[in-house]
């Protein structure tokens, strides 16, 4: 599974962290971190359509995917290429512990149409890798890390797309 790089992910949760802190005086800075970053996804296709939202979704959530209550949506990024359709979207929470919301995703997503693939910890992030059972071209990835007072949650939904060769 293509994955953008962690640089990316980390990046978007900081221009949630920006955008959170967004008045009306700086949507400027807003827009330039909005521009910088969907260049930055299309830059690693050129055939690809990008978008990212500061403290909005910008496209949907997979179908059935579950939705914690705690969660504040921070920011997603979107893109969009010949073979491969790709949404990150980031989260946080101060109400909620990192490990609760990992047992909490990690039970759901192993429950119809989900099935969990791996759930490895890695310098101190929690990673759950999981699929749709509906859709074998769909492969997710949650990412939840404690930082100080508050978890962040990221989600990397990738859906690969079959090319029609015209035959």
């Amino acid at each position: 599974m293509a994955r953008l790089p962690l640089v990316l992910l980390l990046s978007l949760i900081f221009i949630g962290g920006l955008g959170a802190a967004c008045t009306n005086q700086d949507d400027e800075e807003r827009l330039a971190a909005q521009r910088l970053f969907r260049t930055y996804l299309l830059q690693s296709d050129r055939t690809a359509i990008a978008d990212v939202r500061v403290q909005g979704l910008v496209d949907e959530l997979p179908p059935g995917f579950p939705e914690h209550d705690e969660l504040n949506l921070l920011g997603s990024a979107f893109s969009d290429t010949e073979t491969r359709r790709e949404l990150i979207v980031g989260w946080q929470t101060e109400d909620e512990r990192a490990d609760d919301l990992f047992s909490w995703f990690r039970s759901r997503l192993d429950t119809d149409p989900w099935r969990v693939t791996a759930d490895p910890q890695r310098a101190g992030v929690d990673f759950i890798t999981f699929r749709d059972a509906d859709n074998p071209a769909f492969k997710g990835e949650l990412r939840i890390a404690q930082e100080g007072d508050r978890a962040i949650v990221v989600l990397v939904a990738t859906e690969t797309l079959t090319v029609d060769d015209g035959a």
